[in-house]
């Protein structure tokens, strides 16, 4: 017996609750991206992130007399607009006709499945391109890889915008070689430099970076270098201190290659896992979601609608750390 009007709203029902199921595992196979991305809803058109460098000015008080007021230090700010992204997806007449069900839930599966990865190879990107000024998204669009200091998110000079101190997020080895493969000197060296980071007022604020994150190319070594007992290839079988100090090893599907299909399966990065968010974000104005068609009729399609409204960027950046493994 074929599909008819009559039975648009069960079926609209069965879409968006198995839609919602899809989404829910895609999600929950995001787990990297959504440990690094500050995920945020905000119904806004444009997301405006202001850099804030700490508030200070402790001092001691006499007594008698008054507490110092705390200075806050602003940086420089950048203004996200989000972008509408959808498809449409069709019920047809025949499928109504010969009820294929098959066919109405694998095109519903399927739009949905696309969504969600571009989505997530939107994120990566954000990584992969990190020393880019600009590229071509996922979704064929150039975008601008510029952050709030007109900088590319990982660079050797990178502004704090409020004074003219600098510093760096590459990743560099103790030989101060920056884009240096994945290797137990480099973990090292970056872990003991992030810990001495000082802000614009001049003080000491270590850097904890305690997450590594890699592609799939890279998982292997990466276990041998955090988790072995003894330090890997060494012959008189030293103590690995690493062992235990980055307590978040990530592999993500996602690293091994932008976009356009370049191989970046050697890129690996160093994150600060309570204060990542700061520096990545990816705002929703609207989450995926499959929208029924106002109107049915009887012999048209009915065109549901998958759609939703996000922007990603990043703010302040010394939580993050990138080499491309060149050298």
């Amino acid at each position: 017996m074929a599909i008819k009007t009559t039975d648009f709203l069960a079926l609209t029902d069965d879409l968006q609750e198995l839609t919602s199921t899809w989404m829910k595992d895609k999600v929950d196979g995001m787990e990297t991206s959504n440990l690094l991305f500050d995920v945020k809803d905000m119904v806004r058109r444009t997301y405006d992130l202001q850099i804030n460098h700490g508030t200070a000015g402790i001092e001691r008080v006499g007594d008698g007399s008054d507490y110092p007021r705390a200075n806050n230090t602003e940086g420089d700010s950048i203004t996200y607009t989000q972008a509408k992204y959808g498809v449409i997806v069709p019920v047809t007449e025949d499928m109504r006709l010969y009820d294929l069900y098959d066919n109405i839930e694998s095109n519903a599966k399927s739009v949905v499945d696309e969504g969600m990865d571009k989505i997530d190879q939107s994120l990566a990107d954000v990584l992969l391109y990190g020393q880019a000024t600009s590229y071509t998204d996922v979704y064929g669009e150039t975008v601008s890889a510029l952050g709030p200091d007109a900088a590319a998110l990982f660079t050797s000079t990178k502004s704090n915008g409020a004074t003219a101190a600098t510093f760096s997020n590459l990743i560099t080895n103790t030989a101060g070689t920056a884009n240096v493969a994945l290797a137990r000197d480099a973990i090292v060296s970056e872990r003991a430099r992030a810990l001495t980071y000082k802000d614009v007022n001049g003080l000491n604020r270590p850097i904890h970076l305690d997450c590594l994150v890699v592609a799939p190319t890279n998982e292997d070594l990466a276990e041998r270098l955090l988790f072995s007992t003894q330090i890997p290839g060494e012959a008189n079988n030293d103590v690995n201190s690493l062992k235990g100090k980055l307590k978040n090893l990530k592999v993500w599907s996602r690293l091994e290659e932008r976009s356009d299909g370049t191989d970046t399966s050697a890129y690996w990065y160093m994150a600060d896992s309570s204060n990542v968010k700061t520096s990545l974000k990816a705002i929703f104005a609207t989450r995926p979601q499959l929208v029924a068609p106002d109107q049915v009729y009887e012999n048209d399609d009915w065109e549901y609608k998958f759609k939703y409204r996000y922007a990603i960027g990043f703010g302040w950046a010394p939580y993050i750390r990138m080499s491309t493994g060149a050298n």
